[in-house]
């Protein structure tokens, strides 16, 4: 038998019909403006490098999460987190929270994260003690992997049914090389791993987003539009990958081909990894730096 968590309600100005579980993490005018801090060795890595190879404490991660939850508010409609150090920034959270349930590591030392496996340890227990409204699960899609990562996928989404709560599925391009590091292959990549991916139902999908600049404008609209048809669910774009300056665009971009907003983290919060006192930095700019990203996408809504 299935267990059940209990449903929070938020109010919002959005039509009601349809309604599901993930709406939860839409904000009043219906979109998703969520913000990620799950990051655990990269977010040391940053640190540290802010730091000129300090080494970083556990519990210098644990309250750089906490600031940020305490600084964001009710700002975002939503907060991605981790167990390993996410715990006290859950219970500051005035948003509904994601809880990561995933293991990732490098095939090679130093190279971008391209393996990802279930944490089994994120049991039904330790979603009821973040609170947790969702899961989220990264995966490396792959070209010559493709049945695998479905395999994991709908592995993901068993353990989200098993526990009555929503999964968000993050589909990354990995490794980026050969036809992949052009815009056009990359493009085709981002559609595919959504298409293989939507086998498996997802409430929620997050991926990549295809700008670098006005001149990737057309094309990530396009990309947008072809990922939108591959999916039966609402879908979001991350910021990695995209400078924090040029994001508010990209997500723009998305959003015209049909994405419905953003689960966005080094975009609103890299800085602050390099800044002498992070969780001030945090407490003025990170705000800031949601909103812009966020009113972008609504004046486009209101035209």
């Amino acid at each position: 038998m299935s267990a059940h968590i209990e449903e929070t309600s938020y109010e919002t100005n959005v039509d009601p019909v349809p309604r599901g579980p993930i709406d939860v993490f839409r904000d009043e005018y219906g979109m998703f403006s969520m913000v990620a801090v799950d990051q655990r060795g990269s977010l040391r890595h940053m640190l540290s490098e802010g730091r000129q190879g300090a080494a970083i404490a556990d519990d210098e991660l644990s309250s750089f999460k906490t600031d940020l939850a305490l600084a964001i508010g009710d700002q975002a409609s939503g907060l991605l987190l981790d167990q390993d150090y996410g715990l006290e920034a859950a219970r500051n959270a005035q948003c509904p929270v994601i809880l990561a349930a995933d293991i990732l590591s490098s095939s090679q030392p130093g190279d971008p994260m391209d393996i990802a496996q279930l944490d089994d340890s994120v049991t039904l227990e330790t979603v009821q003690a973040f609170g947790a409204k969702a899961l989220k699960f990264l995966l490396p899609w792959q070209p010559n992997r493709r049945t695998e990562a479905v395999e994991l996928a709908h592995a993901f989404m068993e353990r989200c049914r098993e526990f009555g709560i929503p999964g968000v599925l993050e589909g990354v391009v990995r490794p980026r090389e050969g036809h992949l590091e052009s815009a056009e292959g990359f493009s085709e990549a981002l559609i595919m791993a959504a298409s293989d991916l939507s086998k498996v139902q997802p409430d929620l999908y997050k991926t990549e987003v295809l700008y670098g600049g006005e001149q990737d404008r057309a094309l990530a609209v396009a990309t947008a539009k072809s990922i939108t048809r591959e999916l039966d669910c609402p879908w979001v774009v991350l910021s990695s990958g995209v400078s924090a300056e040029e994001f508010p665009e990209a997500v723009l971009a998305a959003v015209t081909g049909g994405a419905s907003g953003f689960l966005a983290g080094r975009a609103v919060w890299s800085r602050a990894t390099r800044a002498a006192d992070p969780g001030d930095y945090l407490r003025s700019h990170a705000p800031k730096n949601l909103q812009s990203i966020a009113e972008r996408i609504r004046k486009t809504e209101e035209r």
